[in-house]
């Protein structure tokens, strides 16, 4: 048995007691001090259900033996919960493409063509088990589905209705394998295809294996006595040029039948089709009809995230129906500001001149301005799957700075430039040949410049984001001034900053050199040919046709030789295997389309891509802006965490909704609740593809941003007449404002609203006795009577100057804060806890005492001293 030690208790007694009491009294001081919402917020993601669906495929025709080989398979990306978004679909043990003369394998095919052999074509048709007359864009689309093929050609413009053909055309390799990838349209895009939660749709892949659909041996035999039904195992006409047939290529589908004329030219490819059944989500569509019980409008950047909420929002037990409308952002300030357009206003960028109505900004979730590219290797047709851009190739793409022709008569502009991006130094030196070995980057086509970014030409904040960042690079904002970058190239003179040109940033792109190459011909007259004029034409018809030219590898341009009527032909779409082509578009959209994204050089040196990490490290370089209550990237501002933040993506934006905070009556509710379910960490904040979940393409919201939300919303709820960030009312109120009755709601607001995140009060000044405010802490006067008083959002200490307005020629660069770590509000609890704290001392401290005296304690703090260390 083990007897006590009964000595009187000595120094080593106190030393361990001592010790023991430290200890506890650290973990609960440490407990204290910590953020409760330190770091970010923990990526939550929804159950999408979306799943690859393989299933097997018709037997492949061996030309060789003339026998059929082994069922392949095809595989389709997703295939459930779908949207507009696109499928990636693969094939293995299809019979090899090759060329028609020569027979090598081939690398690249079109439609219509008759020069390869054995080509697959991919169509979205409505139903399950779809008919030829079911796949848009199909040579009967829209037809009588019990004629099938035996009727005629339908009507030019009726196999695609609603929008250009969203059908593909590829070509299957030598191993058996290949694939395309294809645009699927819910009910929204294509009514005619109707595909929805409730209709279902279907891939179909379709295999060009020759055979007679044109029923030419009858024709031949017995002319228009003969049978007209296709003879699909007569190959006669495979290769041969008899007629003009060619019927292994794609050529076929563009005859009629020998016979009697009937379109039955895709008869015999039909009947190697294999069908991959399709399940799309919840659209607004999918909810019951009803009137809109508020109204948002502005950038179309939000588009997907804004449809996925109002679908989740209208489908709850208590629906909300909120309307939405794409409109650009620049309208869309101005008409909230003037008390017009839609309830609740969508933003990139705050409004740089004061509100003149009471509002505030409220974060809903962070996305990106991307570079996409689909670019492919010259030799084997195969798709580039990486690429890094920096400001100032960008800035050298929107000036029309390359001359996209020969040397010979490239223009006087901008002699001397390389050719394209593709031929330019400074992107090989960025993108070296090892980098996408063994693949090989493109060299330039003259006269055709395929390598021009597809840019939306309408006033937008993402033109502006994008021109911000350039404009803020020392290297590019130097090219931009006219001084040459390292290799010698220039910028085009149209572009420099003039009387008539502010220059970037801008929030409109537009091409500005109408000059080409000249000659004189023999009579001395100077002819030009203006190449420039049309090289490159932003689009001036929204987002979703800039998307939709890049997903049909149609560069935005015309050719600039007149036409037969004295026109200029658009020029026309690449081929898959012969892209060079470079977009500038939302990252919902490009991750929706499985597009690949470019790596941006950022501050630091380091080229990034967009993701939910580089987005979110964006965001918490943001600081504050104290008069907006928003949060940008600090672009220009040295000795910023930003600078030389390596995991930041520097296109980052953060979506804002203008939200108002009076004379919204019964709309209130139903707009405060809209915006509560997109802000909750379990609801618009979580990742998925449901309805009321986050979108693909997005970035939750930060610790920071949801306090920055959290804050606004209370003004929203209480519609207590609240300005943005630390603004006042103006002096003459516009109509709107609620004069004393909200001036006391909106003191009070402010003092109980959540802090920020960095612990700052915010506060608040009312027109009776006078009120001081502090450092840390704001304290209010005397809420008057009269007069106005707003609660100002949350503010941080060392803030943002406001942004200069997108219609502003240059961006004012004012010292921006370095943004403190997210705390996600701990300060205003940092009391509670410091009492709570102080209980547990007034246990833990005498425990400790006697704990430390005690075998057990002298036990527990041996074990310390090991595992820290100590001897």
């Amino acid at each position: 048995m083990r007897v006590r030690d009964r000595s009187p208790r000595g120094l080593g007694w106190w030393t361990r007691a001592w010790s023991a009491a430290v200890a506890a009294w650290s973990v609960v001081a440490l407990l204290a001090v910590l953020p409760l919402g330190a770091g970010t917020v923990p990526q939550a993601h929804a159950d999408s259900g979306s799943s690859a669906k393989t299933v097997a495929a018709q037997p492949p025709w061996i030309p060789a033996t003339k026998t059929y080989g082994t069922a392949g398979t095809v595989t389709v990306s997703s295939v459930t919960n779908l949207t507009d978004q696109m499928l990636h679909v693969s094939w293995t043990g299809f019979t090899p493409s090759v060329n028609r003369v020569g027979g090598a394998q081939a690398t690249k095919v079109s439609f219509g063509s008759n020069v390869v052999l054995y080509p697959v074509r991919v169509y979205e048709c409505r139903g399950a088990d779809p008919k030829i007359t079911d796949c848009y864009g199909s040579t009967l689309f829209g037809g009588d589905a019990t004629a099938g093929f035996q009727q005629p050609a339908r009507p030019a413009g009726t196999t695609t209705p609603d929008l250009p053909s969203n059908a593909q055309i590829a070509v299957t390799g030598a191993d058996g394998t290949g694939s395309a990838d294809i645009e699927v349209w819910t009910a929204a895009q294509s009514p005619n295809l109707g595909c929805d939660n409730t209709h279902a749709c279907s891939v179909v892949v379709e295999p060009n294996y020759g055979g007679d659909p044109l029923a030419n041996t009858q024709s031949h035999l017995h002319g228009k006595n003969g049978d007209p039904s296709p003879a699909c195992e007569d190959r006669a006409y495979d290769t041969s040029n008899i007629w003009q047939v060619y019927a292994a290529t794609d050529l076929v589908t563009k005859k009629g039948n020998a016979v009697n004329g009937d379109w039955s030219g895709e008869a015999c490819s039909w009947t190697h089709r294999t069908v991959v059944p399709l399940s799309f989500a919840p659209t607004p569509n999918s909810c019951a009809a009803a009137n809109s019980d508020f109204g948002t409008a502005g950038s179309a950047l939000a588009e997907r995230a804004i449809q996925q909420w109002r679908t989740g929002a209208c489908l709850n037990d208590n629906p909300i129906n909120a309307g939405y409308t794409s409109l650009s952002e620049s309208m869309t300030r101005q008409q909230f500001g003037q008390g017009g357009g839609a309830d609740v206003g969508l933003v990139l960028r705050p409004d740089s001149a004061p509100a003149t109505r009471p509002y505030v900004y409220t974060p809903l979730a962070n996305s990106a301005v991307t570079v996409a590219f689909l670019v492919d290797d010259p030799t084997t047709g195969k798709q580039i799957g990486q690429m890094k851009l920096n400001a100032r190739l960008l800035a050298k793409e929107l000036t029309q700075s390359y001359t996209e022709s020969a040397a010979s008569v490239a223009p006087q502009s901008v002699a001397g430039n390389p050719d394209c991006l593709f031929s330019d130094p400074e992107f090989l030196a960025l993108n070296p040949a090892s980098s996408i070995a063994p693949l090989q980057w493109p060299s330039c086509t003259d006269g055709t410049p395929n390598s021009l970014p597809i840019v939306l030409g309408n006033s937008s904040d993402m033109i502006y984001q994008l021109t911000s960042w350039i404009a803020a690079d020392p290297d590019a904002s130097n090219f931009l001034e006219g001084q040459p970058d390292d290799w010698g190239m220039r910028v085009d003179p149209s572009f420099l900053r003039s009387s008539s040109y502010a220059g970037f940033p801008t929030d409109i792109l537009a091409p500005r050199d109408s000059s080409g190459w000249q000659t004189t011909n023999s009579n001395g007259v100077v002819i030009s040919l203006d190449q420039k004029l049309y090289e490159w034409s932003p689009v001036l018809s929204g987002l979703d046709d800039a998307v939709r030219d890049f997903l049909s590898y149609t560069p935005t341009c015309q050719n600039p030789n007149v036409n037969g009527t004295g026109g200029h032909d658009h020029c026309v779409a690449q081929p898959r295997g012969t892209r060079q082509l470079i977009a500038i578009m939302d990252n919902a959209d490009a991750q929706d389309f499985s597009l690949p994204a470019a790596q941006l050089v950022n501050p630091s040196g380091t080229a990034v891509a967009p993701s939910i990490r580089t987005m979110q490290a964006a965001v918490n370089d943001m600081p504050l802006d104290p008069t907006t209550g928003t949060r940008e990237l600090p672009y220009g501002v040295p000795n910023t965490p930003f600078t030389v933040d390596s995991q930041a993506y520097p296109l980052t934006v953060v979506q804002y909704a203008m939200a108002p905070t009076a004379n919204l009556g019964s709309k209130s509710i139903a707009i405060s609740n809209f915006l509560q379910q997109i802000t909750n960490q379990g609801g618009g904040q979580l990742y998925g593809v449901n309805p009321g979940n986050l979108a693909p393409g997005w970035a939750s919201l930060t610790p920071a941003q949801l306090n920055d939300a959290q804050a606004a919303l209370a003004h929203v709820t209480a519609q207590d007449g609240a300005y943005p960030g630390n603004q006042q009312p103006p002096a003459n109120p516009a109509a709107g404002n609620n004069g004393s009755t909200q001036s006391t709601t909106a003191n009070q607001a402010a003092q109980t609203t959540p802090n920020n995140s960095t612990g700052d009060n915010a506060s608040s000044s009312g027109s009776g006795s006078s009120g001081s405010t502090g450092a840390d802490t704001g304290s209010t006067g005397d809420t008057g009577t009269t007069g106005s008083t707003t609660g100002a959002a949350p503010t941080d200490k060392t803030g943002a100057a406001p942004s200069a307005s997108p219609s502003s020629p240059a961006m004012q660069q004012a010292a921006l804060g370095t943004p403190t770590a997210d705390r996600s509000g701990a300060a205003r609890l940092l009391m509670p806890v410091v009492l709570i704290a102080g209980a547990v001392l007034l246990v833990g401290g005498p425990a400790a005492l006697v704990v430390g005296g005690t075998a057990f304690g002298a036990r527990v703090l041996s074990r310390l001293r090991r595992f820290t260390g100590g001897s």
